[in-house]
């Protein structure tokens, strides 16, 4: 652990990092008599140079000492709240302040942005910030701010003959204030006498216009710029000089001059110029404005210009405070507020001017268009109360259904009615009142004793809505979009839709789907429903009868494949439907669908679309007429697509719906096409990655609504993902929300009957040959990453890499592919793991699924453990035909079956039940938390009645480890991962890449 600490030093235009260890002793040695002692808790320059290293990009200077004033006694010094947290003994006895020197690193403002920019996203576990690095975090957003805002101006400056050009930060002076009264005495740390230190005034304003400067410089220094050749290079290029005579230069300083003089409204003596606007008299034609002073470091100190004015030439004595020449300085400062509103000028004829009158127009512009630029520029502005609540105009819209229908009519192309109205404040106005108000032609008017500021544009915005917007009809899958999504329509924001009548029923429905009432379960359904699958197949029939495409999106295993099933039920004895339903599953799951249907729907005909002899065209559509529901699989959609699209199915059903979640690929573009009266995707992960995948699956179950794919990334996909935006993540919600059916099965309102499930991480040690091949294929591969020059390349070999040091850990013989009669015991510690694991299981009389990633793996884990069990151990993989699939499950779920079941994670990680096992085993880890639940929930489901314990292989000291650490300690890195699988290592950097996958020695034993 060590704690970050950061220096700002002005003199130097440097800021210095040095860090706590809190694990070092705190005894420590003095060194020659007259010399300053070592900070006995400083970590090493090596240490800090490292975190700096993974912080920043730019080369740094070597690590030099500096000398700090810190609390301390004797040989020990205090160690900061940071290091006491972490574990650093206590100093009990009285302190002085002394002088201690610590090893730092040297580093530019603009790599101080670096290093508190990257920490917040960074991997660094074992690194934290002292108080003062945690003012200077916020420092660095503050210059972040200031730049995106553009609060910088450039400065010129004379001395003697030299001139120089500069940028100066204009930090807003509230939060300037604020800033300077937070900072830790620990930024101080570094002055030369502690008793007359740095101000934190002087620290903050030199940061701030240090390092402004230096990111300006260094984003222009290759520019080529034309206009004010000299002062531009002065101020973009990495030297402040200006070239040009003397002559040439004093006429620009002479210019800069006047044109500066109106920026700004704080003079030295720590006064600025305020400007107070009050409401007009009874005829509200004439406004007036107020100039008066305000102190900037207590801005509850205020003078009005006429004690100003009465004070003389002189100076002025107020509440204890003494300030010259009071009234030059409201002047000047008038005079600079007359260039942003030049109504003030008027005023200025006066030798002592306490304020100016404005009519209705000017008093608009005031508040509309002055306020923000002098707030900006430094100047106190005061207004009404009324303008900061100041109500803009906004169209509300009304839906309700027609008076002589019902919902029991309600279809998702149904027309309702809907009435549109503007809304000011709280208040709903009529085309009347609205028109009324219009016809004032006043920017502001006085309604019902309040003052409203009536914005010309929007004025026009609203007639024109009112024009084209009046009302009319609309679907229901419109008025849906409408009740969710708070837009703009024409310039005028659109508040949220209110719903009347009957349809409030139906949409409190929509959004609460425990409050729809309850379908009958179809008589020719063999199983009871739980009621949680009661509310589920409901919700599905009302959702089928208003022909919304739907997502069942319950966790695996409590029974989204019954629900349907008794939903086509429900179709053909309650509808009347007769057409045919189309299931789309993967291939490892058409046989469980099979079995499901003949022991839940035996009533239901049932037709398999597979195998090289499957009926093709017209010979399909004849086939399909006399069938309830045909099964096929994604690959098979893909290859016969035409086939599937020449008929009307009464339902489309997608199972494993993530399976389309990239809607570019021929796949998802087949799934989209089919046609079907009803749409229904089931998934126990809708978005496991991306919101892309939701817009997919939503542009297959209702067309259109969520918009057109560049839309949705626009006002979701990066608003939500990118910047972690509130409002568009709380409307998306709202959008979706009518159209899918989340369960979890940790929710105990949903179902109580499940066992519990426990997590265990099973630690293995690397043989020698292990760490032999281990550290031989970091070694070579890095080299060849290094030496890259092509992107592409470089990424190659890291996979490859990543693929390899997998093999290795889970056996040499994997990685060696030696084959199935190599020898395997005593080689491979996760082997060795296994068997000891699979030994328990096995005398306990339970039984146990293994999940690897590679066929090759699973033959060697078959063979050896047949060996040593001396019994049978299935495996099933993406090779095994449908038949052979559904016989080994068959086999394993019987009460006699096999012991041991092993699948690859592709092939039986999804879609089958298989309860019999409650021991399930991640051999290699994918490294994707919804993968690796999917294989697991094939044994955690309804059905289980045993406690299941997961057990989750990971070889010590090795890439697996550190993984593994990555994604419990930072849920953004599990992201990352179930993003891209394990693409996301190719991002990383050489230094990183080699961290990561470096052995570390010392988590290995023997």
């Amino acid at each position: 652990m060590h704690i970050i600490h950061g220096t700002w030093l002005p003199k130097s235009a440097r800021f210095a990092v040095w860090a706590e260890d809190p694990n070092l002793s705190p005894q420590y040695k003095r060194g020659r008599r007259g010399r300053v002692a070592p900070h006995p808790l400083a970590a090493s320059s090596e240490a800090v140079s490292d975190i700096v290293r993974r912080l920043t990009t730019d080369a740094f200077d070597e690590p030099t000492q500096i000398e700090i004033w810190l609390p301390g006694h004797g040989k020990r010094v205090s160690p900061s709240p940071e290091a006491l947290a972490a574990g650093a003994d206590p100093l009990t006895d009285e302190v002085d302040l002394l002088c201690w020197e610590v090893e730092a690193v040297c580093i530019s403002a603009t790599d101080a942005l670096d290093l508190f920019l990257q920490y917040s996203v960074s991997l660094l576990r074992d690194v934290r910030l002292g108080g003062d690095a945690r003012f200077w975090e916020q420092v660095a957003l503050l210059v972040m701010n200031l730049l995106v805002e553009g609060r910088y101006l450039p400065q010129l400056d004379q001395n003697g003959g030299q001139f120089t050009a500069t940028w100066r930060a204009i930090p807003d002076p509230d939060l300037r204030r604020q800033l300077v009264a937070k900072m830790p005495r620990l930024c101080q740390a570094a002055s030369a006498d502690p008793e007359a230190p740095e101000t934190p005034e002087t620290l903050l304003d030199t940061f701030l216009d240090h390092t402004i400067d230096l990111f300006i410089r260094e984003m222009h220094e290759s520019r080529q710029l034309s206009a004010l050749r000299g002062v531009m290079q002065g101020l973009t290029g990495m030297t402040h000089v200006l070239t040009g005579t003397v002559a040439q230069n004093k006429v620009l300083m002479d210019a800069w001059n006047r044109w500066s003089a109106g920026l700004g409204a704080v003079d030295q003596s720590g006064l600025r110029v305020g400007l107070r606007l009050r409401d007009p008299g009874e005829d509200g034609e004439t406004w007036q404005v107020d100039y008066l002073l305000q102190a900037v470091d207590d801005p509850s100190l205020i003078i009005d210009a006429m004690q100003v004015w009465q004070a003389g030439t002189g100076a002025l004595d107020y509440l204890e405070h003494r300030f010259d020449r009071p009234g030059e300085r409201l002047l000047t400062g008038l005079g600079r507020a007359s260039h942003i509103f030049p109504p003030i000028e008027r005023s200025l004829r006066q030798a002592r001017p306490i304020g100016v009158t404005l009519d209705r127009d000017e008093a608009y512009q005031f508040l509309t268009e002055a306020l923000p630029v002098l707030e900006t520029s430094g100047f106190a502005v005061q207004v009404p109360n009324w303008w900061g609540r100041r109500a803009r105009l906004r169209a509300k819209a009304t839906i309700k259904g027609p008076a002589n229908e019902t919902s029991s009519f309600l279809t998702r192309d149904a027309l309702l009615r809907y009435e549109w109205q503007m809304a000011l404040g709280d208040e709903t106005l009529s085309r009347d009142e609205f028109e009324a108000l219009v016809a004032l032609k006043q920017p502001l008017v006085r309604h019902k004793g309040e003052w409203i500021a009536l914005d010309p544009d929007q004025i026009d915005a609203a007639r024109k809505f009112f024009e084209q917007a009046a009302g009319g009809d609309l679907t229901l899958q419109d008025a849906l979009k409408a009740n969710a999504t708070a837009t703009a329509i024409d310039g005028i924001e659109v508040e949220e839709t209110e719903i009347e009548g009957w349809l409030e029923d139906v949409f409190e429905q929509l959004y609460q789907p425990d409050t729809i009432p309850p379908a009958p379960p179809p008589s020719q359904l063999q199983a009871t429903l739980r009621p949680y699958q009661q509310r589920g197949f409901s919700w599905l029939a009302q959702m089928r009868h208003m022909g919304l495409g739907a997502c069942l999106a319950d966790d695996m295993g409590l029974g989204k494949t019954l629900q349907t099933i008794t939903l086509w039920l429900y179709e053909r004895d309650q509808l009347g439907i007769t057409a045919p339903a189309l299931l789309v599953c993967p291939t490892s799951v058409v046989g469980n669908w099979r079995h499901e249907l003949r022991k839940f729907a035996p009533s239901l005909r049932i037709m398999s679309h597979h195998g090289p002899d499957r009926l093709q065209g017209e010979a399909f559509a004849a086939a399909v007429e006399n069938v309830d529901v045909v099964l096929t699989s994604y690959a098979l959609l893909r290859r016969d697509q035409d086939t599937f699209q020449g008929v009307e199915w009464s339902d489309v059903v997608l199972d494993e719906a993530q399976n389309i979640k990239n809607p570019s690929t021929k796949q998802a573009q087949a799934a989209r096409s089919l046609p079907g009266a009803f749409k229904l995707a089931l998934t126990g992960t809708p978005v496991e990655n991306r919101l892309s995948e939701l817009w997919s699956i939503f542009q297959f179950l209702n067309p259109g609504y969520l918009g057109s794919q560049k839309a949705f990334r626009s006002n979701f996909a990066l608003p939500v993902e990118r910047y972690g935006d509130p409002e568009a993540a709380a409307t998306l919600r709202q959008l979706t929300a009518p159209f899918i059916l989340r369960r979890v099965k940790t929710d105990t309102a949903i179902i109580q009957d499940l066992p519990e499930k426990f997590e265990n991480k099973a630690y293995c040690t690397l043989s020698t040959e292990q760490v032999t091949l281990y550290e031989a294929a970091v070694r070579e591969t890095m080299e060849a990453i290094e030496a890259a020059d092509e992107d592409m390349s470089r990424r190659g070999n890291i996979l490859r890499m990543l693929t390899h040091l997998k093999q290795i850990c889970n056996h040499p013989a994997h990685f060696l592919k030696e084959g199935e009669t190599a020898p395997l015991v005593e080689r491979s510690g996760k082997l060795d793991r296994l068997t000891d694991i699979v030994d328990e299981v096995y005398t306990n009389g339970e039984r146990l699924l293994i999940f690897t990633q590679y066929r090759e793996m699973g033959d060697l884990l078959q063979t050896h453990l047949r060996q040593h069990l001396v019994d049978e151990v299935l495996f099933l993989h993406g090779g095994a035909p449908s038949q052979a699939r559904d016989e080994m499950v068959r086999r394993f779920q019987a009460s006699s079956g096999p012991p041991v079941f092993i699948l690859s994670l592709k092939a039986g990680g999804t879609g089958l039940t298989l309860t019999a096992a409650n021991h399930v085993v991640h051999f290699d880890r994918w490294y994707n938390p919804a993968v690796e639940n999917q294989a697991t929930d094939r044994a955690y489901r309804i059905g289980q009645t045993r406690a299941v314990q997961v057990h989750k292989l990971i070889c010590l000291g090795t890439l697996e480890e550190r993984i593994d650490e990555m994604i419990e300690q930072k849920q953004a890195v599990a992201d990352a991962v179930i993003d891209a699988g394990e693409s996301w290592i190719s991002e990383l950097d050489n230094d990183d890449l080699r961290d990561l996958v470096s052995l570390r020695r010392e988590a290995l034993e023997g």
